[in-house]
């Protein structure tokens, strides 16, 4: 096969940046690591969107099959721009389209859909300035940029406890990140993410990761944000597979499947989820890029799930390539099928 590796790598010089603007960026190592998996199944190019343009990747050859992890680089819909590009170009990619990509980068969005098809998510409100009236919530909630992803700008200082608060940290964060505010209701019980591969009809949740807040003791309001994944991160606090009852496992797996659904996930995905004080999941977030680190030592919630369900890094990479090949392949598919172009491109 002729393939290609879609990335957003770290610049080299990093100067000009902070430690969160690189947070949804990949290493070198992610890259090598991702480059030997699709060797197995033939040759590979990389292209790494911050460094090429469009215009330049647009000028490669088509290639087989494309392994899209650029996260993109400006906008609230910078995860849909390289499969945009592909879309436009009619070159198959694993992954979501442009369409679910950009809802889900947006958690508002996310939220309205999951909400009106009756999926469980915690009651939240859109902030676009500073708080001038009462939200109708019930505290705690906890507050976070509405378009970012890694934990960007998710904290323990988020979670507060009236308006006061509140209205302090909106205030903070709207002139800080420059963009609308999630507020959410805060829910107080245990935290999972699930790893999902599969498409319509065929979604496989694979063994479920907790959060262990008790390995985060500088996390007292049980924040998984961003101090949490880079700051102070420990692959102690991943615990797979989860010890969870057979019932509570049957209703978060149909909660990931029917998200997975009404959001027109495809290939692959990774959503978090939270139970209330009754012991009832949530749909936190969706995340169809999700992070897949291989190394023990600094491990991607998505891998460590694959890694219990018996796959290893090679052999994730594969599934997945083979899962959306056999997407393009699929007569439900057809509509949106992949043709060459007259022009060779």
């Amino acid at each position: 096969m002729d393939l290609a590796l879609c990335i957003s790598l770290t610049p080299k010089d990093t100067s000009h940046l902070g430690d969160e603007d690189l947070a949804e960026l990949d290493s070198p190592e992610l890259r090598d690591a991702v480059v030997r998996a699709l060797e197995r199944l033939g040759t590979v190019r990389v292209w790494d969107t911050t460094t090429l343009s469009p215009k330049e990747i647009a000028a490669e050859r088509r290639p087989d099959l494309i392994f899209n992890l650029s996260e993109g680089i400006y906008g609230t819909g910078r995860e849909a721009q390289a499969p945009a590009l592909f879309e436009w170009l009619q070159w198959p990619y694993v992954g979501s389209d442009p369409v679910t990509l950009g809802i889900t980068h947006d958690k508002w969005y996310t939220k309205c859909i999951l909400d009106r098809a009756g999926i469980p998510t915690p009651r939240a409100a859109v902030m676009h300035r500073p708080l001038d009236r009462a939200l109708g919530l019930a505290y705690p909630v906890i507050a976070k940029p509405v378009a970012e992803g890694a934990g960007k700008g998710i904290y323990d200082a988020n979670v507060v406890d009236d308006d006061a608060a509140l209205a302090a940290l909106v205030s903070t964060y709207l002139d800080r990140y420059r963009q609308p505010l999630l507020v959410e209701e805060f829910l107080p019980g245990r935290e999972f993410t699930a790893a999902v591969i599969g498409n319509r009809g065929s979604f496989e949740v694979l063994p479920l990761v907790e959060i262990d807040f008790t390995a985060i003791p500088r996390s007292p309001r049980r924040v998984y944000g961003y101090e949490a994944k880079f700051t102070w991160h420990s692959t102690k606090h991943m615990l797979c597979p989860a010890k969870v009852d057979s019932g509570l496992q049957r209703d978060i797996e149909s909660l990931v499947i029917g998200t997975c659904e009404v959001l027109g996930i495809r290939d692959w995905a990774r959503v978090d989820l939270r139970l209330d004080g009754a012991g009832k999941p949530y749909v936190l977030e969706v995340n169809p890029l999700p992070g897949i680190y291989p190394d023990l030592d600094y491990i991607s919630c998505f891998t460590k799930s694959a890694y219990a369900a018996g796959m290893t890094f090679e052999g994730l990479v594969e599934r997945l390539v083979r899962t959306a090949m056999e997407r393009y392949r699929s007569d439900w598919f057809l509509p949106h099928k992949v043709g060459r172009r007259s022009d060779g491109g």
